[in-house]
């Protein structure tokens, strides 16, 4: 599948939504062990989305991928046991998981997503300056905030 220029800026909301919700941490109780494990979760589960957009050159049947809008394809500096972890830890029931102690156990949140933070900020970045034909002013104008909102960080 080649999508169109069409497809290209109608999908832009989608990733939008996936870089938030990777990356903007809402207000919730920290001493809330269910809650805080559910939006790490989420987090997660949205950064590894982003992590096949950015890295894949193989499309399966209709994947939306970062190289769709002539932005570059290319690994994101994860370190492998995070890559494992990924893959082995989240949304698969492994006997991987028993190679945890309790200290090893907790996400290491930080860094995985700070990789993924500068190269979904360079992909913003590039949105803004190569706007998909079509791309809503509207759309574009999210993008810009998203943009600024990153900056403060």
């Amino acid at each position: 599948m080649s999508p169109s220029s069409r497809d290209l800026a109608d999908i832009l909301s989608h990733i939008r939504y996936e870089i938030e919700m990777a990356f903007i941490i809402p207000h919730h109780n920290p001493k809330d062990g269910h809650i805080r494990e559910s939006l790490f979760l989420s987090m997660l589960i949205h950064a590894r989305i982003l992590l096949y957009f950015f890295e894949s050159t193989d499309r399966r049947q209709d994947d939306v991928l970062c190289s769709d809008f002539g932005f570059s394809t290319r690994p994101v500096g994860l370190a492998p046991a995070h890559r494992t972890r990924f893959n082995k830890d989240m949304m698969h029931l492994t006997y991987s998981r028993l190679r945890h102690t309790p200290d090893t156990k907790p996400w290491p949140l930080q860094d995985i997503l700070q990789p993924l933070l500068l190269r979904s900020c360079e992909f913003i970045d590039f949105v803004i300056a190569n706007p998909p034909a079509h791309a809503s002013p509207e759309e574009l104008s999210h993008w810009k905030l998203l943009k600024k909102t990153f900056n403060k960080e």
